[in-house]
């Protein structure tokens, strides 16, 4: 199970997502583990990345049997809400008693600015926790659910088993981009040996996150503990979308990154790599609804 550590005040949302999604380090460029279930709730569908053109796509290499989906937030918010939900999860047939859903982020305001440059003031796109059972496992599961209009994530804890939707990417359709998930059971996931080394046997790594409602331009430059820069480059970044560049090598006790948001923002971090659990640094992009304009956040994802 991953976990956060950040600073930040606000984003709920991101809380209850770091307890649903796991963390992992490890990716893969082929499909080998992906298989295709039949879903007749219709909300969920099952695809194959090779039918787009343009897609990115990473896979934890540990998951070793899993499936790629689409969902249809809305859809299947609007089945949680009749409180009783039919679901196909990595092969298994679910009927789930889903509680009315809470929203996390009422009252919570954004200010942006229209095409005049005048600032105006709009309450945040609604996000909800959905709590839940299994029908007829009411003192064994739990079902957990966040959800917006664009994005599903959460799981579903049966029989000694969890199920798990998450975030995995994005394809291209028709200039549209849509958000691919991975569903799978954490009965899949295989842990090797090398799965917690020590020392410096992990890679550095970072991912970069844009959580608020509008695209921005991030730049990276990564120094070591002797002030050597050893890793610069810019990213342009949609709403919502969280990239992970190539791994490094990790040689060093401790590194600092600075971090500059749209030519106009620049924070530094220093990380120091976790040497008994993975650690990869955390740098997003957060709406400063107080203020009417974004700032950097950094933190530290453990696997």
């Amino acid at each position: 199970m991953s976990m956060k550590i950040s600073n930040n005040r606000l984003l709920l949302l991101v809380a209850i997502l770091v307890v649903v999604c796991m963390a992992f380090v490890f990716t893969v460029t082929s499909y080998s583990g992906n298989t295709k279930y039949e879903h007749p709730e219709g909300y969920i569908q099952s695809f194959d990345p090779a039918s787009y053109e343009e897609s990115s796509i990473d896979i934890p290499s540990i998951i070793t049997k899993y499936e790629l989906i689409t969902i249809d937030a809305v859809d299947f918010k609007q089945t949680a809400d009749t409180g009783i939900m039919e679901l196909n999860l990595a092969g298994t047939s679910f009927i789930l008693e889903m509680e009315p859903g809470i929203w996390v982020n009422e009252d919570i305001k954004e200010y942006f600015d229209d095409e005049n440059g005048t600032t105006l003031e709009r309450e945040m796109e609604p996000m909800y926790q959905y709590n839940g059972i299994v029908m007829d496992q009411q003192e064994t599961s739990n079902v957990l659910f966040v959800v917006d209009n664009q994005t599903v994530l959460g799981t579903i804890d049966s029989k000694n088993e969890r199920y798990v939707i998450e975030q995995i990417g994005w394809v291209m359709d028709n200039n549209t981009k849509r958000t691919v998930y991975v569903a799978y059971k954490e009965s899949d996931i295989k842990y090797t040996i090398n799965s917690y080394p020590s020392e410096k046997e992990f890679p550095l790594e970072f991912s970069v996150s844009n959580h608020d409602k509008y695209a921005h331009t991030i730049s990276v430059e990564l120094f070591d503990s002797t002030g050597t820069l050893i890793f610069t480059n810019t990213y342009s970044l949609d709403p919502r979308e969280r990239i992970r560049p190539p791994e490094m090598e990790n040689t060093d006790e401790n590194y600092i990154f600075k971090v500059t948001l749209d030519n106009n923002i620049t924070a530094t971090y220093n990380f120091t790599p976790d040497t008994y659990d993975y650690s990869a640094a955390d740098i997003d992009i957060i709406n400063d609804s107080d203020n009417g304009e974004a700032f950097i956040e950094f933190g530290m994802v453990i696997a």
